[in-house]
């Protein structure tokens, strides 16, 4: 089956994948590179336009990043709030 393709507007298949990784990353602790690849892969699936998908990609590794480094909490969670605010304005269109 193709993927719907409506311009910048991510399927509905799609949303639900990202909604999925926006969950993971609000509840996130650790690092894990298995699923670091797979939100990469959903979010290069959406057919971004580049500027988004590189803020998303940024907003990604900054948040892993800081949980990987054992920076102050307070710090890990601005980065997860930034992350979830970028996948928010993805998820709102």
């Amino acid at each position: 089956m193709l993927p719907a393709k409506d311009g910048a507007t991510p399927s509905a298949d799609r949303l639900a994948a990202l909604d999925a990784l926006r969950r993971r990353v609000a509840i996130q602790s650790s690092a894990d590179a298995s699923e670091g690849v797979k939100a990469r892969r959903v979010l290069f699936s959406l057919d971004l336009p580049a500027v988004d998908l590189h803020t998303a990609l940024d907003a990604l590794d900054n948040f892993e990043r800081a949980i990987v480094e054992h920076d102050y909490r307070l710090v890990v969670a601005a980065r997860r709030l930034r992350c979830l605010a970028v996948l928010d304005g993805i998820i709102r269109g």
